[in-house]
């Protein structure tokens, strides 16, 4: 998804001169941090230009226009030499990461998704860096303190020990982890995850929003949706209920059959079992199944592109999503040409021990985004510099707000928008994305949270923050401080085998494909075969294992 064909900040541009000032001069006011990044020894750093790559689908909707010469970017390029080429994709995240790495064009800097060394995105990273395709950032980390801190702040210390610094990795440090917290629990980003219903169908409906937290509340509502009569922006029908991407996340809409869990492993009758081995993916699949050969699912969903699944969002065409609130694309989109269509957060939905369906976290956190270098990368020092210095004081300011007297002022060391910069940032939020204000917090800061380092009175927060915080307010995060069973499954003499048995087998794929077999009892034989499948790998065995290393210590959650 390019973000190239129109430039924003030219300096000849008369409409909005208070925002292109930077970009055309460079200048900007006091700088106020105390962390400075490594000096190159001269008085103007060494100019270079690397390759970046965001490696999520979608992950380009936050560049700016102009990557080059908007005002973050000269500033960065000001303090570190450093001017980033970027790219991102619109496919899977493993098929990318995949294809660098058999190719050998792996990209100076890449973000990546990190939730695990045993599977997905994590594994290929973690093979890439054992292959000696990664640089090995040890003997670094010393000379860049932001970045030290970076890979030891905020993560939670299981996932620490067997993931970002896995044991295979034998001492070595590759992974910078990003969108990390600050150590408090304060910190722990809240995506709110959830289902939500346009206002406006509600309304016509008599329906009130937190009355619906049951999959029969849920169904009953879908019902009327598509019997309604409802109409998106362009006057066609609304599909019922859907999701974005690949059909993330369709989970959202199974909210009555989840439990508050940090392991892939459930306590059932005193027994433990693997996830998969649950009975409660029978009602599931079964549920999934009636929204989709009822018409109240979208049937598109799973191979929805990021295009086709932003634009079903805004334009309302989808009744109800599943997903986060994806309040940066509706701000500026539906909910400004057609606010009455204003989504609703439904419930919140209740799980199967009557509680509301909620994000569950660690004191730390376990699985982010992560940056690493090519072990090919000509000037590792530029690329760090880089990072160190967006996670220094001043850099985060700047990654945050912007240039000091242009776009923000500070008030008792609390950043302050200019009001005339707010107004119009809060008008198009384009306007902020091609200042480089949306690019680097969710791809190259951790350790961090603005909303603790520099909290906002009611006053200054725009409407759609407040909308999030009350998401948030109702879905409060709940924190386990427990160590993961899963991790004990690691010491299972044979769980190398298993993983090696289970390499080829994709779970979710599996359930995904039985949604659409031609009869329920075909379904429920495509389940239970892809289950049998893991019995035949030992996922019995293993849990028995797990549950009796379990049962040697008391601080291990499931």
């Amino acid at each position: 998804m390019s973000r190239n064909k129109y430039k924003r900040f030219i300096c000849t541009t008369l409409a909005i001169p208070l925002l292109t000032l930077a970009a055309c001069n460079g200048s900007g006011g006091s700088e106020t941090g105390n962390t400075e990044p490594t000096d190159t020894g001269s008085d103007q750093p060494k100019q270079v230009t690397l390759t970046f790559l965001s490696a999520w689908n979608g992950g380009g909707a936050g560049f700016p226009q102009d990557q080059v010469n908007n005002p973050v970017a000269q500033k960065i390029r000001e303090k570190t030499g450093v001017t980033l080429k970027l790219e991102s994709i619109t496919t899977s995240e493993v098929e990318k990461l995949n294809t660098i790495f058999a190719s050998g064009t792996v990209p100076d800097i890449v973000n990546a998704p990190f939730w695990s060394t045993t599977g997905g995105e994590g594994q290929v990273i973690k093979k890439a860096a054992m292959e000696g395709q990664l640089l090995d950032l040890t003997p670094y980390l010393d000379k860049y303190p932001n970045i030290k801190r970076l890979v030891t702040t905020g993560i939670a210390k299981d996932f620490a020990e067997f993931d970002l610094n896995s044991p295979e990795f034998e001492g070595k440090s590759y992974l910078i982890p990003t969108e990390t917290p600050d150590g408090t629990p304060e910190s722990i980003h809240n995506w709110n995850y959830g289902l939500f219903a346009r206002g406006d169908i509600l309304k016509a409906l008599n329906v009130k929003a937190e009355d619906i937290d049951t999959q029969e509340e849920l169904y009953d509502l879908l019902v009327k949706i598509r019997d309604g009569g409802f109409k998106d922006i362009g006057g066609k029908p609304v599909i019922p209920a859907g999701t974005m991407w690949n059909g993330w996340d369709y989970g959202q809409f199974l909210a009555g059959w989840t439990d508050y869990t940090i392991s892939d492993f459930r306590e059932v009758d005193g027994k433990l079992i693997h996830w998969t081995q649950s009975k409660d993916h029978e009602a599931r699949l079964l549920y999934m199944r009636k929204l989709l050969s009822e018409g109240l699912f979208d049937l598109e969903a799973f191979s929805n592109t990021s295009t086709t699944a932003n634009e079903k969002l805004t334009t309302g065409k989808l009744a109800v999503f599943g997903a986060q609130p994806m309040l940066a694309d509706l701000q500026k989109t539906l909910y400004k040409t057609n606010p009455e269509m204003q989504y609703e957060l439904l419930g919140p939905m209740k799980n199967k021990s009557g509680e509301i369906r909620t994000q569950v976290e660690k004191p730390g956190r376990s699985g982010f985004p992560v940056l690493f270098l090519s072990a090919s990368i000509k000037d590792p020092d530029a690329a760090l510099r880089y990072i160190d210095y967006v996670n220094s004081e001043e850099g985060r300011l700047l990654a945050h707000f912007g240039i000091e007297g242009t776009h923000y002022n500070l008030e008792n060391g609390i950043p302050q928008w200019i009001p005339d910069v707010k107004t119009q940032f809060d008008d198009n939020p384009d306007l902020k994305r091609d200042a480089g204000l949306n690019f680097l917090p969710g791809r190259f800061i951790g350790a961090f949270s603005p909303d603790v380092a520099w909290p906002k009175t009611e006053d200054q927060k725009t409407e759609w923050e407040k909308l999030e915080e009350s998401f948030s307010e109702r879905m409060p995060i709940k924190i386990i401080d427990k160590i993961s069973a899963s991790y004990l499954a690691r010491e299972w003499p044979k769980y190398q085998e298993f993983r090696d048995k289970t390499s080829s087998l994709n779970f979710d794929e599996e359930f995904k494909k039985a949604f659409f077999a031609a009869s329920d009892e075909e379904a429920l034989n495509m389940l239970h075969n892809v289950q049998e499948k893991f019995r035949a790998a030992g996922v019995e065995e293993m849990s028995e294992f797990v549950a009796q290393k379990a049962a040697e210590r008391d601080d291990v959650g499931f």
